[in-house]
């Protein structure tokens, strides 16, 4: 029975693996094949060439044809990975792309010029992945297609919309980057789609159109700098979490009064307006639930309500028990928004609230004579990476930081920079007037100039900085009647009100002029925050005085340095609790105390100065944290006064006295001394230092001469080289005069001491 048994176990064995073999054959017969396809090649010819389950790989160069696929199975890539290698344009006026399959994988193209860069109806199952797709009608549209993946491509720059999604069903949008389209992604008449780790910054109209569409997942998006974020349109269930929705110019969110049972929470939103919704059936909190939040609090329950200006519900809500939940619920913006448990920033360096971009820049002039060459300098904050546009046309032509660009054509052009971070991306824009080109033989000037700042409290100080072009005068209107030739003048407007800055650059061929607007308002300066760009130090009492402009943004660190080295300040520095925008500081070197404090009780002065930081009442510990000032010390004045470096202090008046404040040697070189102090507030400042104290030594008759102290010197060097060297021990002394006397009580001491220890000695030898 048991020979039975295994010739019956080894007949199935043989009979399994006879299977096993005519399988492995067969799959043989008809396995995967790649195929190649060269520049010269056709793509379409070598889809109708392949079988399933066969790899079509693209060897880089340009490709002009209309692809249509409808075999399944099959991957086309291309054989670099990159996409700006090889490049495929529509031959008419269609889709480059055209796929109705399954399981089929387009990877690694950049795809342009079409009517539609990747249309894919009836498809199951495919994916699309590492693609390029720009400057067609739209980029990609899925159309009666099912659980496809739309994955790591970049679809910017298409003239309507960047991704379109159509009555299809279980799609993945992850990870595309979708910019700078009309629409980002168009999603209408779709369903449970899911839709996260996407950018659809920058759009012209939506960052995310959803209409007619239920129970989709729309999770750790980036929405900004559009007119409105993520738009519902009619459609409802949708869960809505974990995304970045800020700078868009109508609204954050927006709901029609069709949508119903949406769930949004644990976002991030920091628009003027953060949500236009029209309807009651939305939830804005989760119950509150253990895990990391959007802004690194402990729990995940409503969402982050923040303003660009940093007064947002989250920005200035209480949360006695540092639970990172606010103590009150948000009402929002408008009607029907009832945040129960809205987020506040809490403390996690794992994870922090999200620090979006700050555009900013400067150029070395803002207009002239074509040719004209305009250098662009980057000041925007948190960005890692900047787009241009210089010629208004839309068109990305430096991503360089600080890039020259040289206008060749008259006009007025609007040059646009876009900065971006992992956060989103943020713009900036301004104007560059181009005149026609110039005869040679006759060189007129062009007037042009900067002014820091253009609006404040007054009295406001205003810096005006010459930029014109072959000019030989200036003549200055400040519009108050009052004006300057100098070529950088620096006025105060005492009185408020409107005033037109006007600049007349002038030669030997004639005039050019420019206008700039100021705007001074009224306020009551109460002292310790700072003038918002004035002063309340009466001008005959200030020797120099210098302005330094940064924006200030929640959460980021803000140094406001003075180069020009006007005064002793070096640079200003604190941690900001709040955002508020572009702020002045402004740093005043006194002729003496200033007027507005009391007499320093001690201490030789070696600079008075003010600081004034922002409007009134911004500098405080509710918007700040951590500030430091950095000044200089000359090291001709320590030396004319005969100051301790080590006695250097910053004292600052406060409070109706001055306080000492601890300070720091940072640094030196051949002319300053540099300190720095941290203080808890910015106003009124004294630097003082004490006088080296004159050291105990020897006593020096006046009417010795200095030859006299030299023979004396000279005749007890010789008197003490004649002596025999005596050891000094403790019973010596040091005379007045210097010399050593020996003390007779000690010798008669030390000669018994000594017969003593002769004695114990010869008797520890008995």
């Amino acid at each position: 029975m048991l020979l039975l048994y295994w010739g019956i176990k080894m007949k199935k064995s043989t009979i399994l693996l006879t299977v096993m073999i005519i399988f492995a054959l067969a799959s043989g017969i008809g396995a995967a094949k790649e195929i190649p396809v060269n520049p010269t090649d056709s793509i379409q010819a070598a889809v109708n060439n392949a079988a399933s389950g066969d790899v079509i790989i693209v060897k880089s160069g340009i490709y002009t044809e209309n692809i249509k696929i409808t075999k399944p199975d099959l991957v086309i890539r291309s054989e670099s990975g990159n996409p700006e290698d090889t490049i495929v344009r529509a031959n008419s006026n269609t889709s480059v792309f055209s796929m109705s399959a399954v399981n089929t994988t387009i990877s690694g193209f950049k795809i342009e010029s079409a009517e539609t860069g990747i249309y894919m109806a009836n498809c199951i199952n495919c994916t699309v992945r590492n693609n390029y797709l720009s400057d067609n009608k739209v980029g990609i549209t899925l159309y009666g297609s099912n659980y496809n993946e739309i994955s790591e491509n970049r679809v910017n720059s298409n003239r309507q919309h960047g991704i379109q999604i159509l009555y299809s069903e279980g799609n993945k949008l992850l990870n595309n980057s979708v910019n700078w389209n009309d629409r980002g992604i168009n999603h209408l008449h779709s369903n449970k789609s899911a839709i996260s780790g996407n950018n659809v910054s920058n759009n012209m109209n939506y960052g995310m159109w959803i209409s007619h569409s239920n129970f989709n997942t729309i999770s750790g998006n980036i929405a900004n700098e559009t007119i409105r974020g993520i738009n519902l349109d009619s459609s409802s269930d949708n869960n809505v979490s974990g995304n970045i929705v800020a700078f868009n110019n109508i609204s954050g969110f927006y709901e029609c009064p069709a949508c119903r049972r949406n769930l949004i929470f644990n976002n991030y939103a920091n628009n003027n307006l953060n949500a236009n919704i029209n309807n009651r059936d939305t939830t804005w909190n989760i119950s509150k639930t253990a895990g990391i939040n959007i802004v690194g609090g402990p729990f995940i329950a409503g969402n982050f309500w923040a303003k660009p200006d940093g007064t947002g519900f989250s920005q200035t809500a209480t949360d006695e028990d540092k639970d990172g939940i606010a103590d009150s619920a948000y009402t929002g913006d408008l009607r029907n928004v009832t945040d129960y448990l809205p987020l506040v920033s809490v403390s996690n360096p794992e994870k922090p609230i999200p620090i979006l971009p700050v555009a900013n820049f400067s150029t070395n002039v803002t207009g002239g004579y074509a040719p004209l060459s305009v250098q662009f300098t980057d000041l925007s904050q948190n960005a890692i990476s900047w787009r241009w546009d210089f010629e208004s046309d839309g068109n990305i032509d430096s991503t360089d930081q600080n890039p020259v660009h040289t206008y060749t054509i008259q006009g007025n052009y609007t040059v646009n920079l876009t900065a971006g971070n992992a956060n989103g991306t943020h713009s900036k824009i301004m104007n560059i007037t181009v005149q026609e080109a110039q005869h040679e033989d006759r060189i007129f000037p062009f007037a042009d100039f900067s002014a820091n700042p253009v609006r404040g409290y007054a009295p406001l100080s205003v810096q005006f900085t010459d930029l014109s072009q072959n000019a030989t005068s200036r003549n200055w209107d400040f519009g108050d009647g009052t004006g300057s030739t100098e070529q950088n003048p620096m006025h105060t407007y005492s009185t408020p009100g409107t005033y037109t800055a006007n600049l007349i650059a002038a030669n030997e061929n004639g005039t050019s002029s420019k206008t700039i607007s100021i705007n001074v308002m009224k306020h009551s300066n109460s002292g310790g925050g700072g003038g918002g760009g004035g002063s309340p130090e009466p001008a005959r009492n200030v020797e120099v005085k210098e302005l330094s402009q940064v924006r200030v943004v929640s959460g980021n660190p803000v140094k406001f340095d003075f180069p020009k080295n006007a005064t002793c300040v070096v640079y200003v520095s604190f941690d900001a609790k709040k955002t508020a925008g572009k702020i002045t500081t402004i740093a005043e070197q006194l002729k003496a105390k200033s007027t507005l404090t009391s007499n320093l009780s001690s201490g030789e002065v070696y600079k008075y100065f003010n600081l004034w930081v922002g409007n009134a009442g911004f500098a405080t510990e509710k918007n700040i944290e951590d500030p430091v000032v950095c000044f200089k010390v000359e090291k001709s004045w320590l030396e004319d006064k005969n100051i301790d470096q080590d006695s250097i202090t910053l004292t600052r008046y406060s409070d109706k006295k001055w306080s000492e404040l601890p300070v720091k040697l940072l640094k030196e070189d051949d002319k300053y001394v540099y300190f720095t102090a941290d203080t808890p507030g910015f106003t009124h400042f004294a630097i003082t230092g004490k006088p080296v104290e004159k050291e105990a030594g020897i006593e020096m008759k006046p009417e010795t001469s200095t030859s006299e102290l030299d023979q004396n010197i000279a005749a007890s060097e010789i008197e003490q080289s004649q002596k025999p060297r005596q050891e000094n021990y403790m019973g010596s002394r040091e005379s007045k005069e210097g010399s050593l006397t020996s003390v007779p009580e000690f010798k008669t001491l030390y000669a018994i001491i000594c017969l003593f220890i002769a004695y114990i000695g010869r008797k520890m030898k008995n």
